[in-house]
């Protein structure tokens, strides 16, 4: 049984870019898949049904969609979503201003951040704690600590403590 793996797909969405590319070609400029550009001109003629933009209005949700089993029928079934951004530019302006790939310089157009929230392993336990943990539960756990060590001394500084108490019973007792 395959529950996770590297190269399971989670689903899939077809977009026909063609419109936009003629748009680029005969205009001789970069085309950006806006909320005005879809409202206008695609979803009259109901090319790219269903997309859900967002504040922005640049970026967009698409559904992926997969084809499962289900009481002997195959059904298609929403197994997520994904939000994208589309600009396509003619040949002559993707040369002229290139990228790299992926978050290789130039990194621009757009700028890609570094990824948040990843853990990077460590062998200093305070720094994979603060990774895996939440600071109130970590200032939890650092409380606890310091009372367990407090007690341990206790515990094996008693015996010390009360000898040192007989010994100043003996001399100014």
């Amino acid at each position: 049984m395959d529950l996770f793996s590297s190269n399971d797909i989670i689903g899939e969405c077809k977009l026909n870019l063609r419109p936009m590319i003629e748009d680029a070609e005969n205009a001789k400029r970069p085309m950006s898949l806006s909320k005005n550009y879809y409202d206008e001109y695609l979803k009259p003629e109901g090319l790219m049904d269903g997309l859900t933009f967002t504040e922005d209005k640049t970026s967009f949700w698409i559904e992926l969609k997969n084809r499962e089993e289900k009481n002997k029928k195959m059904e298609t079934v929403v197994n997520g979503k994904l939000r994208i951004q589309i600009t396509i530019y003619p040949k002559k302006d993707a040369e002229d201003n290139k990228v790299g790939e992926a978050r290789s310089e130039p990194n621009v157009d757009p700028y890609l951040p570094l990824p948040f929230g990843r853990i990077s392993f460590s062998l200093n336990p305070f720094k994979m704690l603060n990774q895996l943990i939440g600071p109130a539960l970590r200032r939890k756990i650092y409380c606890y600590c310091c009372i367990a060590l407090c007690v341990a001394a206790c515990v094996f500084l008693g015996p010390a403590i009360s000898a040192f108490v007989e010994i100043l019973g003996l001399f100014f007792g």
